[in-house]
């Protein structure tokens, strides 16, 4: 049972690398073709870039990352209906006693940054209290220093043994992850940064374009094999 789980997974793996290529094509194209907001583009992208100025230039905050990482799997934990044992947390890495797992579980920190999402949720509630100008600018700039964090340091603890990813294996984990950051990425830009986006079409049109390279590549290799 075991080992034809990981076969499916693997398998499961595979098929979403072109969906991989296509929603990366997908939000490339959306960058170059939407109508930015006047202001708020500026924040968000200066929260980014001082976060790699304090990320090369000062210590890292991995402890920060660490404890976000760990809530992260209990948020999901009890979302899915389990409970949470115990947390901890320390500059070597942390752990999570749950009583429920499941992929997403184990993955969610790798592809759903909690810091960005609580800017996010305050970005909301100021706007449905009608607050403007520094409260939502403050908001949307640590918007951007926040999904920098999420994304460098997870792309460096990537890196290292994590026991998430040998759970899952590699396969099924890597694609999944790259695909839920490009998807929570194009969120942002609807939410902070574009004027008249819509968010269902793009994951419409990243699964068109994925299916149209996808059969543009079977059918050349269906031609080579053939004139072969």
């Amino acid at each position: 049972m075991m080992m034809a789980n990981k076969i499916l997974k693997i398998l499961f793996g595979l098929m979403l690398v072109p969906f991989c290529i296509g929603f990366a094509w997908q939000l490339a194209a959306t960058v170059f073709t939407v109508r930015y907001r006047p202001d708020t583009p500026y924040y968000f992208l200066a929260g980014g870039l001082t976060y790699l100025f304090i990320h090369v230039l000062f210590k890292k905050p991995v402890f920060t990352y660490v404890i976000g990482h760990e809530l992260t799997h209990a948020l999901f934990a009890l979302l899915f209906g389990g409970s949470v044992k115990s947390i901890h947390a320390s500059h070597r890495g942390g752990r999570v006693t749950v009583t429920k797992s499941n992929f997403i579980i184990t993955l969610a920190p790798y592809f759903f940054p909690l810091y960005t999402s609580i800017a996010l949720i305050l970005y909301w509630t100021a706007r449905a209290a009608d607050a403007r100008g520094m409260a939502t600018d403050v908001l949307i700039f640590l918007s951007g220093a926040t999904f920098a964090l999420h994304l460098v340091l997870t792309f460096v603890f990537l890196h290292t043994d994590q026991n998430d990813i040998r759970e899952e294996g590699a396969i099924f984990s890597y694609p999944l992850i790259f695909l839920f950051n490009i998807a929570f990425a194009a969120f942002l830009m609807k939410v902070y940064l574009v004027e008249n986006m819509d968010y269902l079409s793009f994951l419409t049109n990243g699964i068109i374009r994925t299916l149209h390279y996808l059969f543009i590549y079977l059918d050349k290799t269906y031609a080579f094999i053939h004139a072969s």
